[in-house]
């Protein structure tokens, strides 16, 4: 299969998306006219910057209001048809047409059979080819096997069928009798995705599409099926979607090449290296100012972390506690000092443990990441990294060896290390990144494609000073978790965030623990967040919880939450810069989040979060 993306994917001028998609690795393109109307050179000029760029043309489109047409209309539609075969013998092959949606057509079969035979001998004539497609909301062609039909009986060798999985897929057309077209007859395959949300299918498309593997439609089944029958031409993106329009061409273009990458990995037939298998979170990296570094440290030592090593050759601390590693870099030079100047205090990077760092490397190179290379000291390891959110890293670990792991090769012991209260940590639970809600398909992709983690069903939280989009994504075992969140608001807790720190990306760390109520006993009460009381009534009566276990836990700041598998505890830190701790204790098989406290958490966060000057300041820059 040849892959495409369609001009309207990007947003930007047609001399940027030709750049975007070429510098992204398709074959060709889907020329939407409107494109072609607003650009400032001839036909001409667009087929000879493709081909210099090494993209062909593979169709033009959409040609709307063909069949159907009362007499006067269609004579219209055919003048029309025919300045647009002219355009075509300057541009490409291949014209598609639509299926009807005018309230004054008619939709008797063999009328509309004629009509498509009329198209195809006029396109015929000057070798070019009339593909047609079905959409989701026709007036009288709205499913694929309706527009197969009418094709079929048409019988013309210039007339050929589109399917787009968008419009095959929202209406739930079967996929199976895919198996009976001839796939010569298959002239396009668009491909598109969507998040799952019952709403008009016309709406539905113009607004919320998305490249597949970014939303929730079984696109795989479409291809699936084009496969058993030997189907091999141009698939092409079409994305319709407010997102994609408020974001760069080359960042969609990059999507959409990883949206192909990812698929034909999952259908078999695809060429990237092997993916990695993720074993957790190795460590996590602060960054901060040394003269505003005690504050952090205390915090670090209030939540049971101890300062264990310091670097060989730069001014980093380690910090543990069980399988909890946090690094803190004060450098004052170089990407940490730069990442430090732009955010303040934030986490500038991740490090995941695999099974293979220089396999993670290869693989994120053939996903179009952005490699990172750091300077290495005499010795010291050098760790596989590339860009990620808000331009933090993201390490990629070796599997730990005895004797040789980082904290051992990069690190020395602190002399001045002082034990932390023993908070019975145990490992990384997840950490949450904040995103801007342009951003947030892509980086669904990039973690689904990068590192096979797969996402939870969206999650709506309701934040008082506005909404907040939540997508959970974690590796099957629930190794390695990372929830992204994502807000329109600029007052809710994820847009002051974005605000307060330029976009730093990662806004909370969920540790787990053993036993949280004795954890919390040893926090100092003003670190931790303060919950009101009225949160512990509604506890009490919609669970059976004794009576002493709820007082404690309204003592301690701890919220609550059970599910027919198990039950969860976890207790939430104030605010630095933004940025907070989740201490957690899952009992059973909880495999949730917590989800139903977060509005109690953002609202607790809310009035700490935001003095009144602040509040006044925001409101007069809105």
């Amino acid at each position: 299969m040849r892959r495409a993306i369609a001009t309207v994917s990007m947003a930007g001028t047609l001399a940027d998306k030709l750049e975007a998609a070429a510098a992204a690795g398709f074959d060709g393109i889907e020329l939407f006219e409107a494109d072609l109307t607003y650009y400032g050179g001839t036909p001409e000029d667009v087929r000879a910057r493709a081909a210099e760029l090494g993209l062909s043309i593979v169709a033009l489109q959409p040609f709307r209001d063909a069949e159907g047409l009362p007499p006067p209309e269609r004579a219209r539609m055919l003048d029309r048809l025919e300045r647009k075969l002219d355009l075509m013998e300057r541009l490409g092959r291949l014209l598609l047409v639509c299926s009807q949606t005018r309230a004054d057509a008619g939709g008797e079969p063999e009328r509309l059979i004629e009509d498509l035979r009329l198209l195809a001998e006029r396109a015929g004539r000057r070798g070019l080819v009339v593909g047609y497609e079905a959409l989701a909301w026709g007036r009288f062609v709205n499913d694929w096997r309706q527009a197969w039909d009418l094709v079929r009986r048409a019988d013309h060798l210039a007339l050929g069928l589109i399917l787009d999985t968008f419009h095959l897929l929202v209406r739930g057309s079967p996929t199976v009798p895919i198996r009976s077209v001839p796939p010569e007859k298959i002239v396009l395959v668009q491909t598109a995705d969507a998040p799952s949300i019952a709403m008009d299918p016309l709406f539905w498309s113009r607004h919320y599409r998305c490249f597949p593997g970014q939303g929730e439609l079984d696109v795989e089944s479409v291809l699936r099926e084009l496969l058993a029958i030997g189907w091999d031409d141009w698939l092409s993106h079409e994305i319709f979607s407010d997102d994609f329009r408020s974001t760069s061409a080359r960042q969609a273009a990059t999507d959409g090449m990883r949206s192909f990458l990812f698929l034909e990995e999952r259908l078999g037939c695809g060429s990237l290296p092997p993916r990695p298998e993720p074993r957790g979170l190795g460590f996590v990296e602060f960054v901060e100012a040394a003269e505003r570094a005690p504050a952090f440290r205390a915090t670090l030592r209030a939540l049971g972390l101890s300062r264990t090593h310091r670097h060989r050759s730069k001014r980093v601390e380690l910090y543990r506690a069980g399988d909890v590693a946090i690094v803190l870099n004060l450098e004052e030079e170089g990407f940490p000092h730069a990442f430090q100047l732009l955010h303040g205090l934030s986490v500038a990077a991740l490090a995941i443990e695999t099974d293979g760092a220089e396999r993670a490397r290869a693989r994120a190179a053939a996903l179009r990441t952005t490699p990172f290379v750091s300077p290495v000291g005499a010795g010291e390891l050098a760790i596989p990294a590339v860009r990620g959110v808000a331009g933090s890293l993201l390490f990629f670990l070796d599997p730990a060896r005895p004797g040789a792991t980082l904290h051992e090769i990069d690190f020395l012991p602190d002399p001045e290390a002082e034990p932390a209260p023993d908070l019975g940590l145990s490992g990384f639970e997840h950490v949450a990144q904040v995103v801007p809600p342009t951003e947030l398909a892509s980086w669904i992709l990039f973690y689904r494609a990068l590192l096979g983690l797969e996402p939870a069903r969206r999650a709506d939280l309701v934040d008082p000073r506005g909404p907040i989009v939540s997508r959970a994504l974690e590796t099957p075992a629930g190794r390695l978790r990372i929830v992204l969140n994502s807000s329109p608001s600029q007052t809710s807790a994820a847009g002051r965030f974005l605000a307060r720190t330029a976009g730093a990306g990662a806004q909370h760390l969920a540790i787990a623990c053993r036993d949280l109520l004795a954890a919390a006993r040893l926090i100092p009460a003003e670190l931790r967040l303060p919950i009101p009381d009225n949160y512990y009534e509604d506890l009490a009566a919609r669970f059976d919880l004794e009576a002493e276990r709820l007082e404690a836990m309204r003592a301690l700041g701890i919220l609550y939450d059970r599910d027919p598998a198990g039950e969860l505890l976890h207790l939430y830190t104030r605010s630095i810069n933004g940025l907070f701790f989740e201490l957690m204790e899952r009992r059973g098989g909880y495999a949730g989040y917590g989800e139903v406290n977060a509005p109690v958490r953002l609202a607790a966060q809310a009035e700490l979060d935001m003095s009144p000057a602040e509040a006044l300041t925001l409101a007069r820059g809105l």
